[in-house]
């Protein structure tokens, strides 16, 4: 018999893709919390009564909590919004998760890294609210003894949803508009296809517990990875330039270096992590069969 899982911010960028990663193994409830999933939920996982309602109704094995405002300068200037959405549904769902024998996954954030070197996953250093109510809730799940916390940034082509970088990248050359490209910020951000790949592999992992950085195996600046995007693309004359991330008008700070250590999740699979250019190369492959170039 199929394990019942419960996927929060099904609806979402990251969600929306990992459901087909999910449906064939597992009896899936995907659950919105402002748009209901096709063959899904919608659910105001701040409100305790009702995620406890329909928690006790559908009995879930293994939960994989993603709902969240992403938007940093929006988490900036609404913080008590960020922390309800943010912080508030992660402990709803933990605390009716707490006396069950649940896996309870939790997508967290390069964003707690600021560091020189590659930061492992005992260096959380929080900078702005963003990354404080997800640190935050990492502390709740943490209290689970079956819970991961996986800590990542992602990339890919979300046709339905128009606000990832990518998105707005290839939005810009299509304005013919000038790209700011961000020399001085250095992270390194997997593709979500093997993001939601990994996920489905550490559901299993016995030994992926407490937290594991997932990104790329190689770091980047931010410029130098859309510039890399271009390339590929054989978009060879769009207007650009490098540029500072002072030199851009932002409402919180941002993380010189959010580039993780991977040596974690390596051991736990014995393998390693595809790099900077293998995620790209199916990017370009996704936004050419979507006929986008």
């Amino acid at each position: 018999m199929k394990k019942r899982l419960v996927l929060t911010g099904a609806s979402g960028k990251l969600g929306s893709t990992l459901i087909n990663f999910l449906n064939k193994e597992y009896n899936l409830f995907p659950i919105g919390n402002k748009n209901k999933p096709k063959n899904g939920y919608k659910l105001d996982l701040t409100n305790k009564n009702k995620v406890e309602n329909f928690l006790n109704k559908i009995k879930p094995e293994i939960i994989i909590h993603l709902v969240a405002i992403t938007k940093v300068d929006f988490c900036e200037e609404n913080f008590n919004k960020a922390h309800e959405i943010n912080f508030l549904t992660t402990k709803n769902l933990v605390d009716w998760s707490e006396k069950k024998k649940i896996r309870f996954i939790y997508l967290s954030t390069d964003q707690l890294y600021d560091n020189s070197n590659l930061s492992d996953e005992k260096s959380a250093n929080p900078k702005n609210f963003y990354a404080i109510t997800k640190f935050l809730s990492e502390g709740v799940v943490l209290s689970l003894k079956n819970s991961l916390v996986v800590r990542t940034n992602f990339y890919g082509f979300f046709p339905k949803h128009k606000d990832s970088l990518i998105d707005w990248f290839i939005n810009e050359i299509k304005e013919k508009r000038q790209v700011s490209l961000i020399k001085d910020i250095f992270f390194n951000p997997v593709y979500v296809k093997h993001l939601c790949d990994y996920i489905v592999k550490l559901i299993k992992a016995r030994k992926a517990h407490g937290i594991v950085n997932l990104g790329a195996k190689n770091s980047i600046s931010k410029g130098m990875f859309l510039y890399k995007v271009a390339k590929e693309l054989n978009l060879k004359k769009f207007k650009s330039k490098f540029t500072n991330v002072k030199n851009i008008k932002l409402k919180a700070y941002r993380p010189k270096n959010m580039s993780m250590s991977v040596k974690k999740i390596e051991n736990i699979f014995n393998k390693p992590m595809p790099t900077i250019e293998d995620g790209i190369f199916y990017l370009v492959n996704d936004l050419k069969s979507c006929n986008e170039f």
